[in-house]
């Protein structure tokens, strides 16, 4: 019996199969218009019905409807293979046999799955500059105890498709002695196109997670992210889900809408979204044609300490250690190298590898890294080994999480006596242990608190240590509120408490008091209170001031006045049994193809914007007003930043009737400290009308054109003729079939944007 059963089971289904062939195979072709899950267009195929009223689809027709092609469960008729649906187990068939269509409805896994990106930004073109220059100086003088010191800071550049070369000075006089030092002297040529900086001269190393950072004389070579702000470097999300019919999908980080896709039925992913840094929610909200929704929820975590997978950053240098920085122009010492490099080998890991060495000196290696610990935090692993002879070795380790309720940091590094580095000093004592950490944790209305600690051993010598608390609320309308309380020690112990309040009082004004607890061995004075008042100074041209007066008779009070040309201000202190005063000047020449300038200090990229010859008009930075053209129409804008869009705009209703203007708004992309030269398209108008009349007196007849130098016209009735560009005198003709003639005009300068001319005669070609 039991060898009987499995053969009976298997005649049954061989039947069964048998029958299903002889019914597939019956049912005769149609033409029909299949429309999937709701989709607006649906094709036209050659499909099957058979007499249970189910739909037969041809195999090779799928792609076309975006489905997937079941592995098995498939049909064959007269050799072709077809997916046979029947109504029921999620699958709905609507047939309209007069309009020969069929409405499909299937589940969603049917389909094939689809994956949308989240487009970033394009990084903008940079504007290009002409070749020009720029002078900034910062001035100042004070006196203070019957002594007097003068100084005066000089920074001088020139860019333009070279890149941008720089060199500073800084020159002082006091107590009957003067002198002058050099800083840096760079020349500098970014390449946004491949994220590249390329730096010759004075420039500072990249020290990486664990090396220091030294000044030196030489070559830099590295990437340079911000030449393309656009860019993400940090790992991005990726939103996934599900839509039965043809839905939009809203994807939003902590309640911020990021993202919006349209998608078709099916399985659906969103790539490449943008996040933020910290811990996090994500969103996703599908909402189909009907207005239901459906939200998924997912918790993230991303830091600025991870590359995303596939990105890289490296930096390379070599030149000589920069010695006496600011005390001397031209002391270098020993040659020096480095190199830094760091990927992201996954969304979730980024590693780093670090080398430095100098000539006769230290000479170290290393790596880091940072690894994401699901949505707690990141964990940063940190190991190097390096001396001055015997090779010493240095091992950290930190973790960081930060959120909007809670965040907190920790990092431990742990070196040997012999570990040294670029930078560190023979003479001195090296560090042993240098631990540091805090944490925050939000109260909502009740404001912030945070915490934090350092400590700093050494193998020889006195430990430093210090404690940190904090807590800051907003108090509304009546301002803010703080308290700091730290404690320090190492040689001497210090206890500081201080208790701030601050309040806006609009137009860039603002008042505050503190209470300050700090013992004093000195003067055994262990409280004081100070009052201050401030306005801040404006985006554009005005004035702002800080007066503090405190309960122990010290006191500062400043003014300072600022234009476009730069600005200048004085100020007074009194502290213990001192007083001073300083007054000092900045600010900046630019010369470009629209001349020479003066300006603020020139420290970020610029443009000069020209409207035209027209003076006084307002022009705008991101919609706000900053400054007005001078006699010659120009204005210089300071501060913009670089490779970034900066919309500049002026208002069409401060121009003169006799201007007319293509666009009021333009947007400049400035290089690294350079000036572009910005022009609005703004012409002055030079229409006038007239007559054009044959020697016999009648006019012109209708239809003939006229043909100036710089445009031309049709003939209206009577003769008359509109010109739009007339300015000046003008030789002009008039053709119409089996005629020419020419005449002369000339429109008068000022007055009516558009004159009437009159009269005027149109003779005959060649008549006299």
């Amino acid at each position: 019996m039991r060898r009987l059963l499995p053969l009976a089971v298997s005649l049954v289904l061989s039947a069964a199969a048998a029958r299903a062939s002889v019914h597939d195979a019956a049912p005769e072709p149609a033409i029909l218009s299949v429309t999937v899950n709701g989709q607006s267009e649906g094709p036209t195929l050659v499909v099957r019905r058979d007499n249970s009223r189910a739909l037969l689809l041809r195999v090779e027709d799928l792609p076309q409807l975006r489905l997937r092609t079941p592995a098995r469960g498939l049909v064959t008729i007269d050799g072709e293979r077809y997916l046979r649906l029947d109504a029921g187990d999620g699958t709905s068939l609507e047939f309209d046999d007069a309009a020969q269509t069929v409405s499909v409805v299937l589940p969603p896994d049917a389909f094939l799955p689809t994956v949308d990106f989240v487009t970033p930004a394009d990084a903008p073109r940079v504007t290009p500059a002409e070749p020009g220059a720029f002078v900034n100086y910062e001035m100042y003088g004070e006196h203070s105890n019957d002594r007097t010191s003068l100084g005066l800071y000089s920074d001088i550049g020139a860019f333009g498709d070279f890149g941008v070369a720089t060199t500073s000075v800084i020159g002082r006089r006091n107590a009957g002695s003067a002198d002058a030092v050099r800083l840096d002297t760079t020349w500098r040529r970014d390449f946004p196109e491949t994220l590249a900086t390329l730096r010759v001269g004075d420039s500072i190393s990249v020290a990486g997670a664990w090396g220091r950072a030294a000044r030196f004389g030489g070559v830099q070579f590295g990437t340079n992210f911000s030449t393309q702000p656009t860019l993400v470097t940090t790992p991005m999300l990726y939103a996934q889900g599900e839509a039965i019919v043809p839905s939009t999908v809203d994807v939003f980080v902590n309640g911020r809408r990021v993202a919006t896709e349209d998608v078709p039925p099916g399985p659906f992913t969103i790539d490449r979204v943008p996040t933020v840094t910290g811990a996090g929610q994500m969103q996703v909200v599908v909402t189909d044609a009907f207005g239901r929704q459906q939200i998924v929820s997912q918790p993230f975590y991303s830091g600025p300490t991870l590359l995303r997978t596939g990105l890289s950053e490296y930096s390379v240098e070599a030149g000589a250690i920069r010695e006496d920085y600011a005390r001397s122009s031209n002391e270098y010492g020993d040659l020096t190298a480095a190199g830094t490099y760091r990927r992201g080998i996954t969304d979730r890991f980024t590693a780093e590898v670090h080398a430095e060495g100098q000539a006769g000196g230290v000479a170290a290696a290393g790596v880091d890294s940072a690894l994401q610990v699901g949505t707690l935090g990141i964990l940063s692993l940190t190991a190097a080994t390096g001396g001055d002879g015997d090779a010493g070795w240095l091992a950290g380790a930190g973790f960081e999480r930060n959120g909007r309720r809670f965040s907190v940091y920790a990092r431990a590094r742990y070196s040997s006596e012999s570990f040294a580095q670029l930078g560190t000093d023979p003479a001195a004592d090296r560090p042993r242990r240098l631990t540091y950490g805090g944490m925050g944790v939000g109260f909502g209305r009740w404001g912030s608190a945070q915490a934090s600690f350092g400590q700093q051993t050494y193998w020889s010598g006195a430990r430093a240590q210090s404690i940190g608390l904090s807590h800051s609320v907003d108090i509304g309308r009546y301002g803010y509120l703080g308290l700091i309380a730290s404690r320090s020690t190492g040689e001497d112990t210090t206890h500081e408490v201080f208790l701030n309040w601050s309040m806006s009082l609009g137009e860039r004004r603002s008042v505050g008091t503190s209470l300050q607890y700090a013992p004093d061995a000195a003067t055994g004075e262990t409280l004081e209170a100070v009052a201050t008042l401030q306005q801040a100074l404006p985006t554009g041209s005005g004035a702002g001031y800080y007066v503090s007066l405190s309960s122990s008779s010290n006191a500062q009070l400043d003014y300072t006045l600022q234009g476009s040309a730069g600005r200048v201000g004085v100020q007074y202190a009194r502290l213990d049994e001192s007083q001073g005063w300083r007054a000092g000047a900045r600010g900046g020449v630019a010369i470009t193809s629209a001349g020479i300038m003066p300006s603020r200090f020139l420290d970020e990229s610029f443009a000069v914007v020209e409207v035209a010859d027209y003076p006084g008009m307002t022009v705008y930075v991101e919609n706000q007003p900053v400054a007005r053209t001078d006699g010659r129409g120009r204005v210089l804008l300071d501060s913009l930043r670089a490779y970034e869009s900066n919309k500049i705009s002026i208002d069409p209703k401060e121009l003169p009737l006799d201007a007319s203007l293509a666009s009021a708004a333009t947007a400049v992309t400035p290089a690294y400290r350079s000036g572009p030269v910005v022009r609005f398209p703004v012409v002055r108008a030079s229409a006038a009308t007239l007559r054009l009349m044959l020697p016999d007196g009648s006019p012109v007849p209708a239809g003939a054109q006229v043909h100036t130098p710089h445009e031309d016209a049709p003939v209206a009735y009577d003769g008359l003729v509109y010109l739009a560009h007339a300015s000046g005198l003008q030789q002009a003709s008039a053709e119409w079939p089996g005629f020419r003639c020419t005449f002369a005009f000339e429109r008068p300068q000022g007055g009516d944007p558009q004159p009437d001319l009159g009269e005027i005669t149109c003779r005959p070609e060649g008549a006299p």
